[in-house]
């Protein structure tokens, strides 16, 4: 399948394989995945580990690949002109993968330490439970990661002879869909493909007749599981066949959008009333080709795991509303309004994500089919949703029940999870066959926010340019028009700086909490608002909070003053605030179970970040906060405070100025100076060390270095030299040495002072190797930087094609409009003229700078690490940073 589209900013490209982990051998479960991993091991034309990424690479793309369960994709973007390089390499690799035993063998440990990174993930320990618990027979149970322990069941020449045969069965070219969107025209991509594939084999499309997922002993029963963060979950699955796959009336999309609802009279609404759940999802689940999960997932309180009957027995009353809401088919019309709406307006739209999507739904869809999706309307089918809705049913369900104190009997393979099934109780069966009716609960009424005619403002001369239409003592606003997008949608932005929300963990602690409350009150008051395409988020940031609304201007102004005036008003009771205490409580300390790279990244935006608080600070200051204490910090926050706003998109000068005027009122004891937003100033010459405890077996390690200055020459700099060591340590550190899954670079600018930083986890290897290992890569790389010369005028211009790269939609250029003002870039240009430095340096200036940086003559240097199950770095005393608080009260800052 081949789209044309003239528009498009480079080509994407998606092979789909009928080769997901389903096709595993018994004998060699996750041999799938290492196939996948190998295809990128070299081919015959690009023989060496990860060539064919650095190809890519040069022509300004990216290559990725998954392993899925019927389904293997590949797939690959590039620029607009350089599809006629790029796609025979990419077909020579899959055609042609070397298969080198020494490579498979390197793959081996690193999908095992991929797997090893996951052993503590709920998600994953989840999923081996879910695959435990099915029937044996369906190929949905196989271990579809595979690890050290299914691989090396067989020799190395064995397992080269099974990759090998499963490339013959598998990669061949019945058993492959393409999908191609690029400018080029069709018609001139025939020989280029006829080059590309021709010599695939033909082969044989892979048979999917699976048997069922669930035998009936396992539907009607409860699954108990432990799981390690501080979490209750209720899951209810209804088993269905591929109903998701009725693309023209996509009924389950419709029960979803009904079990979803979260405004009053909802299912939520009702648990959330009674103090048993605090959030529910509807519509999720695991599918095939000819099966699909249909998940509601509920997130308990403590009341909701011990009234779990009462849970499910409101959500069986509530499907007795949604099969008698096909006599009345006004709300799937509405639903299909609300669907066609969101994609005519669609900002988002991701070229890649679309065909990958498309190249997998040819093995069951014509190409004329596949063009319909986003613009066929769905059409109302009765007979087709009564269909569905017959498969809602108490005998036809699975109930997960996850949480800390339940009681369980067996632990599952690989993950090392408990759990324990037991039949559902006939008499709870019986119950929910026929349901109570709950007074409580009502199906939505029509929504107010759904316009009948979203009308573009006319363009107005010099309103194209962000400019100031407030600017007095404590608040300055700001304001532009669309007139390059030409969509009805608009974003407005009120940033709130206040001294009370950041001057001591207690009153962070507080704001964390009333936030959480402020939020909770408004999702089901302006619920039918977000799902009409009017978005809000209000969310605190280091200095204070940001009230976000994006989506259509008609009504939006109207959303923001109500927003705005239930910030400045809302007071919760004293249950909602110990309900959310508890909640903020449990999210932090789930926190503290992320995976140890995550927390390291986390902890150096505490330690560089002034304004920003440890999950393990904010625990204990939490436990201090009390309701009165909320109250009166709440009370006085905003006795001084400055607010900054920015208004873009489909609204007229009068508009704006109006809305500003609301605001101004609003706001008006605000009096305040904008905070200041200090990075820490880390010494030169010596790291310092900040080791953070972590319960995973994992070592991992962080290095990053900062920046001398936030000018334009630092900021080029730091961005070039990642992105000319980026794939060499990649390919060195994890490919060649075998360190550890997560092994990568990043340019991590802290409150836009930029740095680099690198990064190893291990499941090998200790701490003290790690870094060994970094240092010595980084060092030796600036040292020989010559070796660079080569590549460094495609290095140049890749970075220049990302920072010139035009907005791609509105909101994307309200984001770019309104960080520009965070970083007081009144010119709103700060890319172009990072632009204009990167263009003018030579490799010369690139040679001087990274000798100056290997002297550590320039940068600052911070080593964060966790030790896993190895012994830690030694550290002398003077460089160590024991304390977060000391750490920031005795460091100088960049202000």
């Amino acid at each position: 399948m081949a789209c044309q589209q003239n528009s498009l900013p480079a080509c994407f490209v998606s092979l789909s394989l009928r080769a997901g982990h389903f096709y595993d051998p018994n004998d060699c479960q996750g041999l799938a995945h290492l196939l996948e991993h190998m295809v990128f091991m070299g081919s015959r034309h690009l023989p060496k580990p990860n060539a064919l990424n650095d190809f890519i690479e040069r022509f300004g793309g990216n290559l990725n690949a998954w392993t899925g369960t019927e389904y293997a994709n590949f797939h690959y973007s590039c620029e607009r002109h350089a599809l006629e390089q790029t796609l025979p390499a990419f077909a020579d690799a899959l055609r042609q993968p070397l298969l080198n035993i020494d490579a498979i063998q390197n793959e081996v440990r690193s999908i095992d330490a991929e797997f090893k990174f996951k052993r503590k993930d709920d998600l994953r320990r989840l999923y081996q439970i879910h695959k435990e618990t099915c029937n044996p027979a369906h190929p949905f149970s196989k271990f579809s990661v595979g690890n050290q322990e299914t691989f090396t069941r067989h020799s190395a020449d064995k397992l080269r002879t099974l990759l090998k045969d499963f490339h013959s069965q598998y990669y061949c070219a019945r058993n492959m869909c393409l999908c191609i969107a690029t400018p080029l025209p069709v018609s001139e991509l025939s020989n280029l493909l006829e080059q590309s594939f021709g010599g695939f084999a033909p082969g044989e499309l892979a048979p999917a007749d699976w048997p069922l997922l669930y035998t009936p002993d396992q539907l009607g029963i409860e699954i108990a599981i432990n799981p390690l963060q501080q979490a209750r979950r209720l899951i209810v699955t209804f088993a269905l066949p591929g109903l998701h796959n009725e693309f023209k009336t996509k009924p389950l999309n419709y029960i979803s959008h009904l079990l979803g609802d979260e405004g009053e009279g909802s299912l939520l609404a009702y648990l959330k009333e009674r103090g048993w759940a605090s959030n529910l999802i509807a519509g999720s689940g695991i599918e095939g080709d000819a099966f699909k999960d249909f998940n509601i997932s509920f997130q308990l309180t403590k009341q909701g795991l011990k009234d779990r009957e009462q849970v499910l027995n409101a959500l069986f009353s509530y499907l007795e509303l949604v099969k008698q809401s096909v006599d009345t088919p006004w709300r799937f019309h509405e639903k299909a309004q609300l669907a066609a709406l969101a994609n005519q307006y669609d900002e988002n739209i991701k070229p890649l994500t679309l065909v990958c999507d498309y190249a997998q739904y040819l093995f069951m869809y014509s190409a004329e089919e596949i063009s319909q999706f986003r613009s066929l309307v769905d059409s109302f089918d009765a007979t087709l949703i009564n269909n569905a809705m017959r498969y809602f049913t108490p005998d036809n369900m699975r109930v997960k029940v996850i949480a800390p104190e339940v009681a369980t009997s067996q632990t599952c393979r690989f993950y090392e999870a408990k759990y324990q099934v037991n039949p559902l109780d006939d008499a709870l069966l019986e119950q929910l066959r026929t349901p109570q009716r709950i007074d409580g609960l009502a199906l939505p009424p029509p929504n107010p926010y759904l316009g009948g005619d979203y009308q573009l403002t006319l363009p107005e001369s010099g309103q194209d340019t962000p400019h100031c239409i407030t600017d007095k003592p404590g608040k300055q606003i700001w304001f532009a028009q669309d007139q390059q997008f030409h969509s009805p949608k608009g974003d407005i932005y009120l940033s709130f700086d206040v001294p009370a929300f950041s001057d001591n963990l207690h009153n962070v602690a507080a704001k964390r909490i009333w936030l959480g409350t402020l939020n909770d009150y408004l999702q089901a008051k302006y619920y039918r608002a977000e799902i009409a395409g009017l978005h809000y988020r209000i969310y605190g940031h280091q200095c204070g909070l940001t009230l976000h609304t994006r989506g259509f201007t008609n009504q939006q102004c109207l959303l923001a003053e109500q927003l705005l005036s239930a910030i400045m008003s809302f007071t919760p009771d004293q249950a909602t605030f110990e309900h959310h205490k508890a909640m903020q409580r449990q999210n932090l300390q789930n926190t503290l179970l992320n995976k140890p790279t995550n927390r390291l990244f986390s902890r150096l935006s505490v330690l560089i970040q002034r304004n920003t608080q440890a999950p393990v600070e904010l625990i204990d200051a939490l436990c201090e906060v009390s309701y009165a204490s909320m109250s009166t910090t709440m009370a006085h926050a905003l006795d001084s405070y400055y607010i900054e706003g920015l208004m873009h998109g489909n609204w007229s000068a009068s508009q704006a100025n109006s809305f500003a005027d609301t605001v101004d009122k609003a706001c008006a004891d605000a009096n305040g100076q904008p905070l200041s937003r200090a990075v820490s100033r880390l010494p030169v010459g010596a790291p310092l060390y900040h080791e953070v405890p972590c319960e995973h077996d994992d070592a991992s390690v962080v290095l990053y270095l900062q920046a001398p200055s936030a000018n334009l020459q630092d900021t080029a700099m730091c961005m070039l030299l990642e992105q000319m060591l980026a794939a060499p340590f990649f390919n060195v550190l994890r490919t060649e040495k075998q360190l550890g899954y997560i092994v990568g670079t990043g340019y991590v600018p802290h409150n836009q002072h930029p740095g680099i930083a690198f990064y190893v986890q291990s499941p090998n290897q200790s701490p003290s190797t790690l870094l060994s290992a970094i240092t010595s890569f980084l060092f030796q790389q600036l040292g020989e930087i010559e070796f660079y010369r080569h590549y460094w005028p495609t290095i140049q211009q890749n970075l220049l094609k990302q920072l010139q790269e035009h907005d791609l939609s509105l909101s994307m250029k309200s984001q770019r409009l309104w960080v520009s003002l965070g970083i007081k870039d009144r010119g709103f240009n700060r890319n172009a003229q990072l632009a204009a430095m990167v263009s003018q340096l030579t490799f010369e200036d690139i040679q001087s700078y990274a000798h100056s940086l290997a002297e550590r003559s320039l940068f600052g240097e911070l080593v964060l690490f966790s030790r896993g199950r190895f012994a830690g770095i030694d550290v002398p005393e003077d460089r160590s940073v024991n304390s977060i608080s000391s750490f920031k009260q005795r460091i100088s800052y960049f202000r």
